[in-house]
């Protein structure tokens, strides 16, 4: 019976980690995964608990972020073993710590070291921070607001603290007043989260004042294949040239007519999705020309999200976001800053350009390409922006965890986004993460977004003093490991004493 308990304990545990994170996370499931974990591995002798940690983290994570269809599954699981690795530590060192835990200081080693150990971990995530916690809780509203201030890892925070002060109060079950002390504390910082989340979506709302803005995704029927073989071979060069040519003008013409069509509706700012206009190398000019010219006849900003394909390089993708003012001027030319590690990276001629802003009648504009937005680090550059304009490109398996993650990034920054996304979830936002527009690649035939965007951002606290927050949570592991480990060894010479 003792055998089929701890079974069935088991299997729920590790159904509620499938549904902690990734492609299945329901909102709710980590805050009950992650407190049955650390009961289980409290349970266990230390490298016995590390052990059972690092296999259901492990595996629960493949399986979440069995996402990427054309990277192998050897890599996936290396993947997978790293962040295991780095989000199983924190129960280690939990361990070290004394096991009768009559101090509701106990309670903060594991958040301290699992904001630690996660931050780290991401830091050296090629793939930017995908896995982070904070994800899981995409869809609560008030919750997110706090990451304007402490940043995602006071999500991670919390969420682990909670484990933590549960199995806390499960120790101390028999000292009642000891438990209202530990409940109340975490209650009130629970509290006091929630409060100016409320307050600021309620307060610090965006301002009435919106601009019309057209997104545009290609349609699947334009789509150019460049063959590149094809152009370097000196027998087909030239039939595949004008093959190219014939099709990328087909495709680049209909961007542009659907472009006029929306200025024509009223709208102030159209821009195209990541690639999705393509040109040859020498024939990039011309297309800004013309882009030129339209912006001010129609008196528009015109992004183009341009695939420039220059055969002569071995690195034959220039992955760009260009945009026209209302004078024809060129005001943002942007290169691509962080390339999807594989494919991508291969083929991908990148130049840093760095996030570059443009000041309009629409506040300040700025862009920044798809992948990049997984980087919060590299999203400060857009510090001050009113508006993110972020063309991307995307696949079914991440539609639509790739565009809730782009609007942590709104939160973070003080800026209303707009992520126009082929083969994806296309969507609008403002500053505190409000979605104002959807559009879905997939069952939207005509691939346009319309979004009334704010036009005025905010400056977060977040923005200001950056990731103050993990800073906090070293000092305080530290000083929590010295009180606990001092009050442990006069315990252990009083005891011998007696």
């Amino acid at each position: 019976m003792k055998a089929l308990r701890k079974v069935i304990f088991v299997s729920i545990l590790f159904l509620f980690l499938l549904f902690s994170n990734g492609q299945y996370a329901v909102f709710f499931a980590i805050w009950i995964a992650t407190p049955m974990l650390l009961f289980a591995v409290r349970k266990l002798k230390r490298w016995q608990g590390f052990l059972f940690a690092f296999l259901t983290l492990g595996i629960s994570y493949y399986i979440g972020f069995d996402v990427l269809p054309f990277l192998p599954v050897a890599i996936s699981i290396v993947i997978s073993v790293i962040f295991s690795v780095f989000a199983s530590l924190p129960y280690l060192i939990d361990s070290f710590f004394p096991k009768k835990r009559g101090s509701f200081l106990s309670t903060l080693i594991l958040p301290c070291s699992a904001v630690l150990l996660e931050y780290a971990y991401h830091l050296i995530n090629q793939y930017g921070n995908w896995g982070h916690f904070a994800y899981s809780q995409q869809s609560q509203h008030l919750l997110l607001q706090s990451i304007s201030v402490f940043g995602m890892g006071y999500i991670t925070f919390l969420i682990s603290w909670f484990a933590s002060v549960s199995n806390w109060v499960y120790e101390q079950r028999n000292n009642g007043g000891n438990i209202k002390k530990g409940v109340l504390t975490y209650s009130l910082v629970l509290g006091l989260t929630m409060m100016y989340g409320g307050y600021r979506v309620t307060f610090q709302k965006s301002n009435s004042e919106t601009v019309r803005v057209a997104s545009i995704s290609a349609l699947d029927s334009l789509k150019v294949f460049v063959d590149i073989q094809g152009l370097n071979n000196k027998e087909t060069e030239d039939d595949v040239k004008i093959e190219t040519r014939r099709n990328a003008s087909k495709l680049n013409q209909n961007l542009f007519d659907r472009s006029i069509a929306q200025a024509q509706a009223g709208a102030k700012i159209v821009f195209w999705a990541e690639g999705n206009a393509v040109i040859l190398k020498g024939d990039e000019n011309e297309l800004y020309e013309k882009a030129s010219e339209i912006a001010l006849e129609q008196n528009i900003y015109l992004g183009l999200g341009v695939a420039v394909v220059d055969p002569t390089n071995s690195k034959f993708l220039e992955n760009k976001f260009v945009v026209f003012d209302q004078s024809g001027n060129k005001v943002i030319d942007y290169w691509k800053g962080i390339s999807v590690p594989g494919g991508e990276a291969e083929v991908s001629n990148n130049k840093a350009t760095g996030i570059q802003k443009a000041i309009t009648p629409y506040g300040t504009i700025a862009g920044a390409i798809c992948f990049d937005l997984d980087f919060p680090d590299y999203l400060k550059q857009a510090k001050g922006s009113d508006i993110l304009l972020a063309p991307s490109n995307d696949w079914k398996e991440i539609d639509p965890i790739h565009t809730d993650m782009a609007k942590f990034r709104a939160i973070e920054q003080g800026f209303n986004l707009i992520r126009q996304t082929s083969f994806g979830l296309s969507a609008g936002t403002d500053y505190t993460g409000k979605i104002i527009s959807e559009m879905d690649h997939f069952t939207d035939n005509d691939k346009t977004l319309i979004t009334q965007l704010p036009t005025k951002g905010v400056r977060t606290i977040y923005s200001m003093i950056g990731d103050s927050f993990i800073v906090f949570c070293l000092l305080l592991f530290v000083l929590t490991g010295i009180i606990l480990k001092k009050r442990e060894t006069v315990s252990l010479k009083t005891s011998h004493f007696l």
